[in-house]
């Protein structure tokens, strides 16, 4: 602590000498000469002799006055006593908080001056402990700034590394202090607002209510206005006082629209979706899995279509978390499920008082939570079609507008829709936007369904059991034979979802070793697809045939022009397509 200030003691040093005309010399406590007057100035910089009164000193505490240097017993075993010329000296402890040091020592070397220092030693001796206290609080006070500035500088790091925002203000409600991140979040770019009225950055209706709260509001919603953009904070404020009295007040502003946003985000990461995850290696269901894998990383919207049950939302999943935006929110959103009314509310929130019953404060719309991640629009079909025209402005312009809100808001998420309807006729019959439907269907993927994917039924029913006996702690090791001819011979209309109930249900009443024929037989007994016996190669291939046209058809349309277009898809000829038409038609 002591060569904080060497240059002051250096200056004291010379001071002293200047007036009483007597060296001064002053050591740290491990006797290094940090200043000194006449010859000892040259020797700034040097260690003092070691086991001399200056090191008894600085061990012992006390004070030294030594009127005989070399014959005295504080001196005879000094280290310098046999080129020692002092004709007395006088030493006292620099002690700062009840620790020695260093040491301050006066220093006699002419016998004409050491008479009258004897005579008035008393006096030296009041001055020596004088200067020492002197040079104890002026380092204590140097020590005190140090540490000051250091914790003011801590504190502003600290703040400052903070995702809050955070402004302290004294008690006139001028800015004393602000971080980073509230010049960010208030776009400020004039650094000099310290020391201006906080009435300059936040609205007056803000101001009073700190004055009737006495500056204490916990996590309370607001809404400000930053260059005609709102902005949602939970602002807390909580006063400082210093001897009871009021002296100021620290408000941090929390981003609210980012709080819910990490809030999902948090929960996303527990709920990663790969197409690993994906059951099934069927042909069919391979060569989808491969051209959905394709189009996840490239950054357009994706239709997906199928019956219901065939993992529509596992395949939207999988897409997001492989596209680069898979570290942003993944929003699925059920259309069929929410109330027509409350449809523009769920999408792009509403502002406060926006509507009866409405949040007080307010609420994000779920595009606006996903804004840079995947929005999933399930059921996509059965979206009322005053929203269908909101929705394509959104895709189009990239903005959405709350409801009751007056500004807009940028929103750039990527688009996954999915229905088990017929778009195509839903479009013919003016149910569906056409200019929708063409923002939507820019990649189309058909996911098959249960019944097309043939050995994919045993590996899902396999995955079922397996966690079915875990969750009901049951160890049923797998089917019989005609349990599996069964499952693979079921037309399973309500596809993986059915089966997976299916599984679930079998576990349950099954009480034997293995899922049999009669177990099974209960749930989907009624069903056509189940036969006594197992259809030829020949008929099997024709049904399949049959269901691939018939798709087909629905997807392309059943005129010259749609049925040209199959049979290119098909690589066949227009003539062959429409013989196993006719041929289809012959065995209804």
């Amino acid at each position: 602590m002591i060569h904080q200030v060497k240059d002051e003691l250096q200056e004291i040093a010379e001071t002293v000498n200047a007036v009483i005309g007597i060296d001064i010399t002053i050591m740290d406590k491990d006797l290094l000469r940090i200043a000194g007057t006449g010859r000892f100035k040259e020797k700034v910089g040097v260690y003092g002799p070691k086991n001399s009164v200056f090191e008894k000193c600085v061990l012992t505490g006390q004070p030294y006055f030594i009127e005989n240097p070399r014959a005295c017993k504080e001196c005879i075993i000094c280290d310098a006593i046999d080129i020692c010329d002092e004709k007395a000296e006088l030493c006292f402890p620099i002690i700062i908080d009840k620790k020695v040091e260093g040491v301050i020592g006066m220093i006699i070397f002419d016998e004409s001056q050491r008479e009258a220092f004897l005579e008035k030693q008393d006096s030296y001796k009041d001055f020596d402990k004088r200067m020492s206290e002197l040079i104890s609080s002026r380092i204590s006070e140097k020590n005190i700034n140090t540490k000051l500035e250091y914790k003011s500088k801590e504190l502003l790091t600290v703040i400052d590394s903070v995702n809050e925002g955070i402004i302290i203000i004294d008690k006139d409600n001028n800015i004393l202090s602000l971080n980073k991140a509230i010049k960010e979040k208030f776009k400020l770019k004039n650094f000099h607002i310290v020391g201006e009225n906080i009435s300059n950055l936040l609205p007056d209706k803000l101001i009073t209510k700190f004055i009737k709260t006495n500056y204490s509001i916990e996590e309370e919603q607001v809404t400000i206005n930053i260059e005609n953009q709102r902005q949602d904070f939970l602002l807390s404020i909580k006063a400082i006082a210093l001897n009871d009295e009021f002296s100021g007040a620290v408000i941090t502003f929390k981003d609210f629209n980012k709080l819910q946003r990490s809030v999902f985000n948090i929960s996303e990461k527990h709920s990663i979706f790969t197409f690993d995850n994906i059951i099934g290696d069927s042909l069919i269901f391979s060569q989808v899995k491969e051209q959905v894998k394709e189009v996840s990383r490239q950054n357009v919207p994706v239709l997906l279509l199928g019956e219901s049950g065939t993992g529509k939302e596992l395949f939207a999943r999988a897409i997001h978390f492989e596209s680069n935006r898979k570290n942003e929110i993944f929003m699925a959103i059920n259309c069929g499920a929410i109330p027509e009314s409350l449809v523009e509310s769920e999408l792009f929130g509403y502002e406060k008082g926006a509507f009866t019953g409405a949040n007080s404060n307010g609420k994000m719309g779920k595009f606006e939570i996903a804004k840079d991640g995947t929005v999933f629009l399930d059921e996509i079909g059965d979206l009322p079609l005053h929203m269908q025209v909101k929705l394509l402005r959104v895709l189009e312009e990239k903005e959405i507008m709350r409801v009751g809100g007056l500004n807009t808001i940028k929103v750039n998420p990527r688009i996954i829709a999915a229905t088990n309807k017929n778009l195509y006729k839903m479009v013919e019959r003016g149910e569906f936007r056409e200019d929708l439907f063409y923002r939507l269907n820019v990649i189309p993927i058909n996911i098959p369904s249960l019944k097309e994917r043939g050995s994919d039924i045993l590996k899902l029913s396999t995955h079922f059991l397996n966690r079915y006996n875990k969750i009901y702690i049951k160890d049923i090791k797998g089917f019989t034979d005609s349990a599996k001819e069964a499952l693979l011979k079921y037309s399973w209309p309500g596809n993986v979802r059915e089966l997976q109930n299916l599984i679930e249900y079998a576990i349950n009443f099954e009480k034997g070793d293995l899922i049999s024929l009669d177990t099974i037989s209960k749930r989907i007994s009624g069903d056509k697809g189940i036969v006594s016996e197992v259809k030829s190669l020949k008929e099997m291939t024709a049904e399949y045939e049959k269901s691939i046209i018939n798709k087909l058809l629905e997807h392309y349309g059943s005129d010259t022009e749609g049925k040209k277009l199959i049979a290119k898809k098909l690589k066949i000829s227009t003539a062959t397509l429409y013989r196993k038409l006719e041929e289809a038609d012959s065995q209804k």
